[in-house]
């Protein structure tokens, strides 16, 4: 309360100053109408401010300073109208500055040889005590802006880490549940190749449990990763189930999202040779270009064989875990036909 009346004294005295050398004892006349246009602007702005830095309306606040502006000459020129009427023609000090208002209308105000001084009038009279409190408001605001905007990047950011993690929670199982899926069939048939099964399943979980838990990883632990995978896959399937994987440049220091990967493998294994050995293969190709991670995944398609009725949970997740972590920077392009599905994946790394 005490700031506010030091604010508008001290605003009264520039006013008084400005004016009294201006108009002489008539002073009081536009003191009241600058302080009446002032306090009007003033409060406004403190009003519709925030709200406009708050939302980014920038625009708005751009046609607020030009309404001021328009304010201030149509108070000035109403005033200027009256007393013209009211003060002495003698009064010549006073009727000069009413001329430059009165001389060729509302409009004249904007005249090319009148806008230069009432555009310095108005910063001079107006701007100048509104410029604290609006620098205020704007800092204020925008520190705020800023905190919301930290803050909502914050729960976007909380919440992605969520739905990765959920992701990520489905992936492992699925994996896991087709890797033991195959190792039963092969105890079942008392495979001596059994025991490797299951000591490179081990291998393969301590990969996910252990090294797949932030956000990137070396290509290199990766690609390895894939080709322990299959290595597992030729164990399970008989030798006229052909299974190649082929990789160039991936031992350059790029990384990958964890896992990103393996699904695409899953679906060709799944729909490939598990669906149907006959003339069954897959082929899986990885290689870095210029910087992008060219992954081809096909597999032999026989339509005669009976489809599985659960599926595509490994694709889903995928093409999700795509869009989030490489929005704008991948492509995606799965082709099928009777002889074959491809898929083709391509990274910005």
């Amino acid at each position: 309360m005490v700031v506010h009346l030091l604010f508008w004294v001290a605003v009264s005295l520039l006013y008084y100053l400005s004016y009294e050398r201006l108009v002489g004892e008539y002073y009081w006349i536009f003191m009241m109408k600058d302080l009446f246009v002032t306090s009007t602007l003033f409060y406004l702005a403190s009003w519709l401010l925030p709200k406009w830095v708050l939302k980014g309306k920038i625009l708005l606040s751009l046609i607020g300073i030009v309404f001021s502006f328009l304010w201030w000459v149509g108070c000035t020129y109403v005033i200027c109208k009256i007393g013209s009427d009211m003060i002495p023609p003698s009064e010549s000090k006073i009727h000069a500055y009413f001329n430059i208002f009165l001389e060729d209308g509302f409009w004249g105000a904007f005249s090319y040889q009148n806008l230069s001084d009432v555009i310095l009038d108005f910063l001079f009279l107006i701007s100048l005590p509104l410029s604290p409190k609006l620098t205020k408001v704007i800092f204020e605001d925008a520190h705020k802006l800023t905190v919301l905007e930290r803050d909502k990047a914050s729960l976007e950011r909380d919440n992605l880490q969520l739905e990765l993690d959920t992701l990520k929670s489905q992936i492992s199982p699925h994996f896991v549940f087709n890797t033991l899926n195959s190792i039963y069939r092969m105890a079942e048939k008392q495979d001596p190749n059994t025991s490797d099964s299951i000591l490179n399943l081990s291998n393969l979980l301590k990969y996910i449990l252990y090294q797949t838990k932030g956000d990137r990883i070396y290509i290199i632990h990766e690609v390895q990763f894939l080709k322990d995978f299959l290595h597992l896959m030729k164990l399970r399937y008989p030798e006229d189930v052909r299974i190649e994987i082929i990789t160039e440049n991936t031992d350059e220091p790029y990384q990958i999202v964890p896992l990103i990967l393996m699904p695409f493998i899953e679906n060709a294994i799944k729909h490939g040779p598990d669906r149907s050995r006959k003339d069954a293969w897959v082929n899986v190709s990885i290689k870095i270009e210029d910087g992008v991670l060219k992954y081809q995944v096909s597999n032999s398609v026989n339509n005669r064989a009976e489809q599985h009725q659960n599926g595509g949970l490994g694709l889903q997740n995928i093409k999700r875990r795509l869009d989030i972590y490489y929005h704008g920077h991948y492509l995606l392009d799965i082709k099928q036909d009777d002889q074959l599905y491809s898929v083709l994946l391509e990274i910005k790394l």
